[in-house]
């Protein structure tokens, strides 16, 4: 019996590089059947419209391997366009947003449309002919996993409903090729380091958070430090705060009343900064 010999590896063509833009609603799947069509129709216009305001008309036009699954979408292009789309397209897309939100809240009043983005680059097949082959590669793989990244949902999930609509993240070759580059108006300053991991994937990497419109989801929630969140919620696996304490009345000379809640055994506590007037001790009974 003759046994086949494994062939010796050869060489093969490295696919051209493409940029890939992913976006995904925030809580699509907790948003009524009825409205998970309203906002499926919605998705396209709304990146048609960012893509077209931005310079990019192009991009939408002429897409390789575009996807649309319901509550995201997916295409391929050229790398020369990386720049504009962090540089106007982010920001723009915050506002296209924005001018939809007043829309959706006639139809439902909970009901909002928010995304996250990722942006990715790398060789990736592109046959034309919706070939099985086609966006298969690290380069796509890596852009969904960025885009599933627990920093990038607690970046919505800490943030006001109606102020931030966009938190965008980027990996480390995009970050090095595009924005330490130079090539885009988006400066470094602006983006945050973060441990992009995804949960229950094994996928770990590092990741740059952009949040074109940053704000803070109200009492609990933790402020956004130029990208930096912390104390999870329930949705990304924290804790939901603990309800806020009375505070006491506002003086009349307009100062700020800080009230500080200590609970258990929290040993000594600390008040820093400088104190005018009286001081009112609230205890609990």
């Amino acid at each position: 019996m003759e046994l086949d010999t494994p062939r010796p590896r050869t060489s093969v063509p490295l696919p051209p590089y493409r940029a890939v833009l992913a976006v995904d609603m925030e809580r699509f799947s907790r948003t009524s059947a009825v409205h998970q069509q309203l906002v499926g129709r919605l998705i396209p216009e709304v990146l048609e419209l960012a893509l077209t305001r931005s310079g990019l008309g192009e991009v939408w036009k002429a897409p390789s391997f575009p996807r649309h699954d319901g509550d995201g979408y997916v295409l391929g292009t050229d790398p020369v366009h990386l720049p504009r789309l962090i540089d106007p397209f982010l920001d723009t897309l915050q506002e296209v947003l924005e001018e939809k939100r007043p829309w959706l809240a006639a139809v439902d009043r909970d009901l909002r449309l928010r995304m996250r983005v990722s942006l990715g680059v790398g060789p990736l097949p592109d046959t034309g002919d919706g070939s099985g082959i086609d966006a298969m590669g690290d380069a796509m793989i890596d852009t969904h996993r960025l885009l599933d990244a627990d920093a990038v949902r607690r970046a919505l999930a800490r943030s006001h409903p109606d102020t931030t609509l966009v938190a965008a993240i980027i990996g480390r070759r995009v970050y090095e090729d595009v924005v330490l580059g130079g090539f885009t108006g988006v400066d470094a300053s602006r983006w945050a380091p973060v441990d992009a991991e995804v949960a229950g994937k094994g996928y770990r990497a590092e990741g740059y958070l952009y949040v074109p419109v940053p704000s803070t989801a109200g009492t609990g929630a933790s402020r956004w430090d130029g990208g930096a969140v912390e104390q999870g919620g329930p949705e990304d696996g924290g804790q939901a705060p603990a309800p806020a304490e009375p505070s006491g009345p506002t003086p009349a000379s307009g100062g700020t009343v800080v009230t500080n809640n200590a609970h258990g055994n929290s040993g000594s506590v600390y008040q820093m900064g400088d104190v005018g007037g009286g001081v009112n001790v609230w205890e609990h009974p």
